[in-house]
């Protein structure tokens, strides 16, 4: 049953499909879509071109919608996408891409704590749990099942692999490679992120692998590219392998300095 609170502003050209609440002092601007058993919380806001997917939860102020932080602004900007089951609390900001064919995504199953920030452009995948305080530069992609925890800011355009974990208080301008865990100031990797491995079924064979090859990108004194190519000749290569080869490779921030 839908439940709007006589005192919520909705948008006639907002679009709510069945299910939906909406608590009081909440503002739903035009170009908003509410898919099927979202809530929002008091006094949230979201406007623009914003695309919240089932069952969602939107809590007590966060702004979902407002423009991208830049000094130079030319255009009402883009769309953003929220996955279903997301839960946004208290005082989240999600702002919209700079340009009107841009994107900001937040996946499906995320669970984004008080006073995080996703600025611009950003990407962020399935699952992914941001604790207290976690803010996003400008186009920064997050990986699937990743976890970042307390005051942790993330410097535009950097990218955080999938399955990694990031502990704060810290500030990231480099790359977090997938699977590894990471902490300190300035950061440093830690390991490998065996628990998150291991709670996403993948193998003792596949994780040995991934410690071998981490072993060799950390360990010694090769190139990146040079120990790229151990890897490929000496590893088995499976789903998880191609995955932390492709991030290596496309990198063009650096990595994480640290010990495996």
């Amino acid at each position: 049953m839908t439940n709007i609170h006589p005192a919520a502003n909705i948008h006639p050209n907002a679009i709510l499909d069945e299910e939906v609440s909406v608590g009081a002092g909440a503002v739903i601007g035009g170009g908003v879509r509410l898919a099927r058993g979202v809530q929002v919380g008091p006094n949230a806001v979201i406007e623009a071109r914003v695309e919240i997917g089932e069952n969602c939860r939107i809590s007590p102020g966060a702004v979902i919608g407002a423009e991208a932080q830049v000094t130079r602004l030319d255009s009402a900007g883009g769309e953003i996408r929220v996955g279903p089951g997301t839960i946004i609390r208290e005082f989240v900001t999600i702002h919209r891409p700079m340009k009107e064919d841009g994107l900001t995504s937040i996946g499906a199953g995320c669970y984004l704590m008080v006073y995080c920030h996703i600025a611009h452009d950003c990407t962020v995948g399935d699952r992914v749990i941001m604790a207290n305080s976690v803010n996003l530069g400008g186009h920064v992609k997050v990986g699937n099942d990743v976890s970042i925890a307390n005051f942790i800011g993330v410097h535009q355009f950097c990218r955080i692999g999938e399955g990694a974990m990031v502990n704060g208080p810290s500030a990231l301008r480099k790359d977090v490679p997938p699977f590894l865990m990471v902490d300190d100031s300035p950061p440093r990797v830690r390991g490998m992120n065996v628990v998150g491995l291991r709670r996403r079924g993948v193998s003792a064979e596949i994780r040995g692998n991934l410690n071998r090859a981490y072993r060799i990108v950390y360990g010694g004194s090769s190139t990146l590219a040079e120990s790229i190519e151990q890897i490929e000749r000496e590893i088995p290569l499976g789903r998880e392998l191609e995955s932390m080869l492709e991030f290596l490779r496309s990198s063009e921030r650096g990595i994480v300095a640290g010990k495996v």
